[in-house]
């Protein structure tokens, strides 16, 4: 860590310091909210009631005595009711600063890569640039091709972006996912790991999935079926390896041919959980990852091997991929 990040550090620890003590701040609050809840339903029963409960409970039970008349309310209705919305308050605020700590560390951590990142491709790779800015759901090709819904993505502000081989390329982690009823053939749909998309320089306006037979990402279901059809690939293996979804037959022919097929096909000794998408003059791959971990990711220190960890993790991909696509 340089003394330039020292400050980047300062201030996330601050914002993790001020999380723990707002969720600490909302359970105090709830746990107080509760306890005078259960004191005021107590109140309707009546002081003696509840002695006279406590006195009459068998041997085997009456240590459960001592804790009814610790809820035994000895304030008023109204006295009760003051604090629940007291403590009431005190958890809407710890909820609501927490939220907002959360939103300011990410916006921390992309600030960070914004200005260190490129420092570091530049003394790495130095043929990408880096974009940390979340696409719109309109760009997303899960979304349009119906495979997920806008609420259901997250992305990582984990992005690389820029030019390889005169073709733009781009790199990120991914987690999303939902629960769905009759419509689809699996209740849960589930997308994680490194989402990479490479541009080719030829123009085509069909889409083709292939998603792996084996692979634990799941996105193909039945609303496929309303502007897809699912075909038989000519090639063997390759009918082993993944379920094949096209607009039409033609537009399969034309972007999956053999040695497209035997090309994906090499690429599956080094990333056996794989899914293609061909859309729009672009081929995305997706390949299940457990690299990163949104909840922890924030505890990681600012410093430049997390930085060149990241760069490696999300660059060596997309270039094996390119590299596959362009020889």
């Amino acid at each position: 860590m340089t003394r330039r990040m020292v400050l980047y550090e300062i201030g996330k620890v601050l914002l993790i310091l001020v999380e723990l003590a707002c969720a600490a701040l909302a359970g105090y609050g709830a746990f107080r909210v509760l306890w005078y809840a259960v004191q005021y339903v107590l109140s309707g029963i009546g002081t003696e009631t509840l002695n006279e409960i406590a006195d009459g409970l068998p041997e085997k039970v009456a240590f459960a005595g001592k804790y009814l008349r610790l809820l035994i309310p000895e304030l008023t209705g109204k006295e009760l009711l003051a604090r629940m919305l007291r403590y009431a308050v005190y958890f809407v605020v710890g909820v609501s600063v927490l939220m907002l700590a959360r939103l300011l560390l990410r916006r921390l951590e992309r600030g960070f890569k914004q200005r260190y990142m490129p420092e570091v491709l530049e003394q790495t790779f130095s043929d990408l640039s880096y974009d940390a800015k979340r696409r719109s759901a309109a760009e997303e090709t899960l979304c349009d091709v119906g495979l997920l819904g806008r609420v259901e993505r997250y992305y990582t502000a984990n992005r690389l972006e820029g030019l390889y081989r005169d073709c733009w390329v781009a790199s990120q982690e991914i987690i999303c996912g939902g629960v769905y009823a009759d419509d689809y053939t699996s209740h849960k749909v589930k997308v994680r790991g490194q989402w990479m998309t490479v541009r080719l320089n030829v123009d085509f306006d069909g889409t083709v999935i292939l998603e792996g037979r084996d692979t634990a990402n799941r996105f193909t279901h039945r609303g496929l079926s309303k502007t897809m059809v699912e075909l038989q690939p000519d090639h063997e293996e390759l009918a082993q390896q993944f379920r094949c979804f096209a607009d039409s037959p033609e537009d399969f022919r034309n972007l999956l041919t053999v040695e497209m097929a035997e090309k994906l096909l090499s690429m599956l000794d080094r990333y056996p959980d794989l899914c293609v998408i061909f859309r729009r003059g672009c081929v995305h791959f997706l390949i299940h990852r457990r690299s990163f971990n949104r909840r922890w990711e924030p505890f990681c220190p600012f410093c430049f091997p997390q930085l060149r960890r990241e760069a490696h993790r999300l660059y060596g991909p997309l270039m094996d991929f390119t590299d596959m696509l362009l020889e």
